[in-house]
């Protein structure tokens, strides 16, 4: 099966990719959201440190999507999903063994992650814009883009304003993306 699509052949596979694994989709955004808010309360309601709860967070979620990436290998956007699963995972390694000296180093890191999982997002949202559901991706990719700035703005932080809060935030929003667009899929597929 080739992968050369363009214009609506693209659109076609795209919204066939997505009726077929709308399932699959909707369990990889329902772990997101839920490793959002794990990423936003565990620090503020125990001791263990906020960048161990995000980097393990990230990792897990980024597993996660590369397993859901492989679902979808004959999709024009697989590379964008494995993209996606491959920085929260790699990235997330990095934060949760925090090989670099210092709060600034660290939060430099997470700014860095969330930046260019924001532009992946945006890029893919123009990707799949035919789609139904597809702003749900921009507005992700703009809120992880904007957590990127606010970690860097608020440098070092504090104990109410943890990187681990703020990226929570944007995991929940791109786990939301998900869901919207698998079920914007799956009803468009039941109402034909």
């Amino acid at each position: 099966m080739s992968t050369d699509y363009t214009g609506v052949q693209e659109g076609r596979h795209t919204a066939e990719i997505f009726r077929d694994n709308w399932l699959w989709l909707v369990l990889l955004g329902a772990v997101l959201v839920v490793a959002g808010l794990v990423a936003i309360l565990v620090p503020a309601v125990s001791e263990i440190p906020a960048s161990k709860i995000l980097g393990s967070v990230l990792v897990v979620s980024g597993v996660i999507q590369i397993v859901q990436a492989a679902k979808m290998l004959h999709w024009g956007g697989f590379i964008w999903h494995m993209l996606l699963g491959v920085l929260a995972t790699v990235g997330g390694a990095l934060i949760y063994m925090d090989p670099f000296a210092g709060v600034v180093a660290l939060t430099l890191l997470i700014a860095v992650i969330f930046a260019v999982h924001g532009l992946t997002q945006i890029v893919f949202a123009v990707r799949v814009r035919t789609q139904s559901g597809w702003h749900w991706f921009l507005v992700s990719g703009c809120i992880a883009l904007v957590v990127s700035i606010l970690l860097v703005m608020k440098l070092p932080y504090s104990h109410s304003f943890t990187p681990a809060t703020i990226a929570g935030i944007s995991l929940a929003f791109a786990g939301c993306a998900y869901v919207a667009m698998a079920l914007a899929a799956r009803r468009a597929a039941v109402a034909r």
